[in-house]
């Protein structure tokens, strides 16, 4: 590689890396400036859960007074379950709504089949109804203590009087209910959600189990909108600006890519030409004299050399804006070689008057 060549490649790392950054941030900008349609989405995650003891009646068999969540109870010995409903809702958004809450126990008699006799729901509070003002947590405590044989004794009052086998079932529940709306939404988001707690009625022995039951229709929302403002507008003119920039700028540099290798091929092959034939060769400062000659055009080196063969003259050689000039004067008569120094459309060679081809 050449010491030219080698001092070259600064400079043309340093226009590859300006010439690959302002596209880069010219299609960044013509995105940002035409990418207008915005996607919100707004959801909510509820959770649940229920902390209950169970009190026993006086004299029980185990001789306690309650017992905590999650354990098998005899049926005869249960008095009350004392419960603490809990709910939370987290939101994705500020939320601005009303929302209320109550318990309800639903007794239900069924077959051994399955299949269901009756259920009997009893509210068991009144709605409590609050709001909630831009915020993304709901939270919510709802105590109570249940009477269990109350509701025992509505589905043992059915198996006396109807003398029919039934499997009852006990279920204790916290409703919330809401409607929300938020500031990038055009419609109410709504919850209507349960927390249950569930066991058997008339049995020996009886399990609780907690469940959740979430409401889960428009859970999550999506609202596409065209945010297009001065700073978007803004985004597209300037990466558009910016790509013709871009674009001007490969332009320049491709010209100038090929400007360089035209002059290199011109430097090469005038210095070529120069070192290979210097004993023929006489340097001029000054282009000679050439009014009055009648002057011949040869198309090639080879020719011009053909020339000197016959006459035995020198080949003057000196530089013009229009190029390197190989003349080769003999009396009145001279043969002339350029080597063009730009681009030029090209001609046709003019015939030979005179000089010819050594055989």
């Amino acid at each position: 590689m050449s010491e030219k060549i080698k001092n070259a490649w600064p400079h043309v790392v340093f226009k590859v890396c300006v010439f690959t950054a302002l596209s880069i941030t010219s299609i960044f900008l013509m995105v940002a400036g035409f990418n207008t349609i915005r996607e919100y989405h707004f959801g909510y995650k509820e959770r649940g859960n229920i902390d209950y003891k169970i009190n026993l009646k006086d004299g029980n068999f185990l001789n306690e007074e309650s017992l905590s969540s999650g354990e098998i109870y005899y049926a005869d010995s249960i008095d009350a379950i004392d419960a603490l409903f809990q709910y939370g809702a987290d939101f994705t958004d500020d939320v601005t709504g009303e929302y209320s809450y109550y318990l309800v126990a639903t007794v239900s008699a069924e077959k051994e089949s399955g299949k269901k006799y009756w259920t009997k729901t009893i509210q068991v509070t009144d709605p409590t109804i609050k709001t909630i003002t831009d915020s993304k947590k709901l939270r919510i405590q709802a105590k109570n203590v249940f009477y269990y044989t109350t509701y025992n004794k509505i589905l043992n009052d059915f198996k006396e009087k109807y003398q029919a086998p039934a499997v009852g079932t006990l279920k204790l529940s916290l409703i919330v209910k809401g409607n929300f709306t938020t500031s990038i939404m055009d419609r109410e988001a709504t919850l209507n959600s349960s927390i249950d707690l569930t066991s058997s009625l008339a049995e020996e022995t009886v399990e609780f189990t907690v469940t959740t039951n979430t409401d889960n229709d428009g859970k999550l929302y999506t609202k596409r909108v065209n945010v297009d403002s001065d700073r978007h507008r803004f985004c597209r003119f300037a990466g558009i600006l910016l790509a013709i920039a871009v674009l001007y700028l490969a332009y320049a540099l491709i010209h100038a890519a090929a400007e360089e290798r035209r002059k290199h091929i011109f430097e090469y092959t005038v210095d070529k030409l120069r070192e290979d034939y210097d004993s023929l060769i006489v340097d001029l400062k000054t282009a000679p004299k050439l009014a009055k000659l009648h002057i011949a055009q040869v198309q090639n080196f080879d020719e011009l050399l053909d020339v000197y063969n016959s006459v035995k003259q020198p080949i003057n050689y000196y530089e013009s804006k229009d190029g390197a000039h190989f003349i080769l004067i003999n009396g009145r008569l001279a043969w002339s070689y350029v080597i063009p120094n730009q681009k030029a459309t090209k001609k046709k060679a003019p015939k030979r008057r005179s000089a010819r081809r050594r055989k």
